[in-house]
Formats: C-alpha cells, sequence, structure tokens
C-alpha cells in the first residue's frame, strides 16, 4: 500500500529550486552581516555612545539635584570625590 509521489512538472521543480536558492541567498547574507567586523564595530560603538550618554544624562541629573540641596544627591557627589581623590593619592603615593 504504498502511495507514489505526485509528479511534478518540470517548471514546478525549477520554482522551487529558484526559491531555495533565494532563500540560502538571504541567509548566507545574514550570516556576512553578523559576522562582519566593521559591522560589529560600528554597533559596539553605538552601544558605547548610547551607555554614555545615559550616564552623562544621570550625572547631570545628580549634579542638578545637588545644586538644589537634595541630600542624596550630595551625598553622591560627596562619594565620588573621595573615590576621585583617593585614587589620585594612590596613583602618584610613592
Amino acid at each position: 500500500m504504498s502511495e507514489s509521489a505526485p509528479k511534478r512538472s518540470a517548471a514546478d521543480i525549477e520554482a522551487d529550486l529558484q526559491r531555495t536558492r533565494e532563500e540560502l541567498t538571504k541567509t548566507v547574507n545574514e550570516l556576512s552581516d553578523r559576522l562582519n567586523p566593521k559591522t560589529n564595530a560600528k554597533a559596539a560603538a553605538d552601544q558605547a555612545k548610547l551607555k554614555a550618554n545615559e550616564f552623562v544624562a544621570s550625572a547631570r541629573g545628580v549634579a542638578d539635584d545637588a545644586g538644589r540641596g537634595e541630600p542624596s544627591a550630595i551625598g553622591i557627589l560627596a562619594a565620588a570625590a573621595a573615590t576621585v581623590a583617593l585614587a589620585g593619592y594612590l596613583m602618584f603615593k610613592k
């Protein structure tokens, strides 16, 4: 009781082959883009810029808050200043 596969025309086979070629081309192009060092470097640089901008905005917010006299912001800035001073002292201590 085996059923034979339906007969396919040459045009159907060619259409399947063309569709498969297009899918493979698309896949290879996507992999090439993912593995391209220039593309990866640009993406990493863009991400770093975004994070840096977020940090700068946050730091400006803390500075603005400290300027308005908010104790928690003043504490954050004092701790940051103490950390920088300690790091400077340790770097230049001989």
